[in-house]
């Protein structure tokens, strides 16, 4: 297991002197539709079954916490709620907007001692992508994209997120004309994507526009391979 993080400074408000904190960087982000196959291709079940199986855990821990119990999930975690907000004195009043409830998950062991013993990277000064392999999906041949076949990058510290305008995958011409492809799926190591009409045959650069899943403290970075269309 890999975990990232970057560091950021603190409120000056809490110290005299700078501190920095540490900030968690996500790869990606399950759908549930994905989450229930993972589940279901490492334990055999269907993804089906699996999915009724969180729907009524998920009914659980609703449940418990409305009830104001702790929701115990053995050997991962412990789901309570927790009061936030200031009160004007002993009496309160509740005050809405002010005061709310918030739930959060306690690890427990063995999840607990599984979290302690990773150190993760720091990765404050910026990630650095890096395309190994393009290969055409339907063809099975490294650097030569066929029409609109879809094709996978292979490479590191990628997964551009197709939700932000400015991270996406490209082909580049002679003259820089950028042409954008639709991304299918997206992670640190693997990219696929495909282009909505062929392009003219020829040279391009493909390109990777992407922060890496550092965040929006960062930049952009680039990672660009020569490859051919056919």
């Amino acid at each position: 297991m890999t975990v990232k993080y970057i560091t950021v400074k603190g409120p000056d408000r809490l110290a005299r002197e700078p501190f920095y904190m540490g900030v968690p960087q996500h790869e990606r982000t399950l759908s549930r539709r994905e989450f229930y196959d993972l589940v279901a291709g490492r334990t055999g079940y269907r993804p089906t079954a699996v999915k009724a199986v969180f729907m009524a855990l998920a009914e659980y821990i609703r449940e418990n916490q409305r009830r104001g119990n702790i929701t115990y999930i053995d050997g991962v975690a412990s789901i309570r709620n927790y009061v936030r907000g200031a009160f004007a004195g002993l009496a309160g009043p509740w005050v809405k907007g002010v005061n709310y409830l918030s739930v959060k998950a306690v690890e427990m062991d063995p999840f607990k001692t599984l979290l302690g013993a990773i150190v993760p990277t720091n990765k404050t000064e910026g990630a650095k992508p890096v395309i190994n392999t393009v290969l055409d999906e339907t063809t099975l041949v490294y650097d030569v994209i066929t029409g609109t076949d879809g094709f996978s990058i292979a490479g590191a510290d990628l997964a551009p997120d197709p939700t932000k305008e400015d991270e996406y995958v490209a082909l580049a011409n002679a003259r820089g004309v950028e042409t954008k492809a639709e991304i299918t799926f997206s992670d640190l190591q693997n990219v696929k994507a495909h282009l909505a009409t062929a392009l003219e045959p020829g040279e391009y650069t493909l390109k990777v526009y992407t922060r890496s899943g550092l965040g929006d403290q960062f930049g952009v970075c680039v990672a660009s391979r020569k490859v051919v269309v056919e």
